[in-house]
């Protein structure tokens, strides 16, 4: 396992035209960015940010299929976005917002196993709705300015990743938007599992004092938006690795108290990097994907550097651990269930005539 870690640390996929979804997700941030600067919104930096993110999805689809894959995960994320705003609003806070965000990482789960949308699972879902979830409650009116900022940044994402219909040689590939790549039964089973790890992470978060809850849960789903036992350990620990030297570049970027011009250009940069590497090397990519989202979520909740870099190294370690030790308790329960069957007594043979 060590060996294999480590030659996941530093082994690169092939670069399978990684540019060309990066150059979407680089185009579908910056433009709504650029807008929400020259109207002198910069609060207004991580609405679109979420409506943005799905450009992420479908990179290896080709027109119409990217189209409706990115336009349901666009409504999924604007939806996310939403119900974030409203958990913000319940009482007995934290925990009934928790419950919601527990919610929505179910849905996001169920949701990516019919639709087979890539990259699986919840992630962005919970990430989306988490960050408005655990923030001071809005009236309606900003309410409103956050899901259109949102909504309008989704359906430019969806505008760009349909643009490439337009480039001569392009290749139509019609492909069902309901998928169902797995059976029932593998269904429930990654739904209980990301029910189970978000359900422990959740409590556990709130009792170690994490400020940023739902940075837990994002982390509890990660392991479990692959495939594979072992996949799924290597993008547990890869993720805390990757997050360490995330939070190196985050560190540096943050003392430089960027002004707002320079706030839009760190992001594009780092979800551009993001998106060019995410396949390749994930550990690689989380060195800008973590300094993304701090560097945006100050926009949104100026936090004390220091605070902000423990936070989301504890609540990634949390999440991470609690994933691990959900599927090895599952994968032992397994193991045991199979042993027991196999040591069952071979039931009589019966005749064609028996009753």
């Amino acid at each position: 396992m060590q060996g294999t870690l480590a030659r996941e640390l530093v082994r690169f996929e092939a670069h399978a035209g990684a540019h060309r979804p990066a150059l979407r997700c680089g185009v579908s941030v910056g433009v709504p960015m650029l807008a929400l600067l020259v109207l002198g919104r910069l609060d207004l930096l991580g609405a679109a940010t979420f409506g943005a993110f799905a450009a992420i999805y479908g990179r290896n689809l080709t027109v119409p299929a990217r189209t409706q894959v990115q336009a349901v995960t666009g409504l999924g994320l604007v939806a996310s976005v939403a119900v974030g705003l409203l958990a913000a609003h319940l009482p007995a806070s934290p925990w009934l917002a928790l419950l919601v965000l527990v919610g929505v990482a179910v849905a996001g789960t169920i949701g990516g196993e019919v639709v087979g949308w890539k990259p699986g699972g919840p992630l962005f879902f919970v990430f989306a709705a988490g960050a408005f979830a655990g923030a001071h409650p809005l009236g309606l009116a900003a309410a409103l300015q956050v899901v259109a900022v949102a909504a309008g940044s989704a359906a430019f994402a969806v505008l760009v990743g349909s643009a490439g219909a337009l480039l001569p040689g392009h290749v139509r590939r019609r492909a069902p938007l309901v998928r169902l790549p797995l059976g029932e039964a593998a269904r429930r089973e990654i739904v209980l599992e990301v029910l189970l790890a978000c359900a422990v992470t959740a409590p556990l978060a709130v009792l170690l004092g994490v400020g940023h809850l739902y940075w837990a849960l994002v982390a509890a789903v990660v392991p479990l938006s692959v495939a594979g036992s072992r996949a799924r350990v290597n993008r547990g620990v890869l993720r805390i690795g990757g997050t360490l030297g995330g939070l190196a570049v985050a560190a540096a970027l943050l003392a430089l108290h960027l002004p707002g011009w320079a706030i839009v250009v760190a992001a594009v940069v780092l979800q551009t990097a993001a998106e060019l590497l995410v396949m390749r090397n994930y550990a690689v990519a989380l060195l800008f994907i973590t300094p993304l989202a701090l560097v945006v979520g100050t926009t949104m909740h100026p936090v004390p550097t220091a605070t902000l870099l423990a936070d989301r190294l504890v609540s990634t370690v949390v999440g991470v651990l609690v994933a691990l030790a959900v599927l090895g308790l599952r994968a032992r329960r397994r193991r045991s269930r199979d042993r027991a069957v196999a040591v069952l007594p071979a039931a009589p043979e019966t005749g064609s005539f028996a009753a």
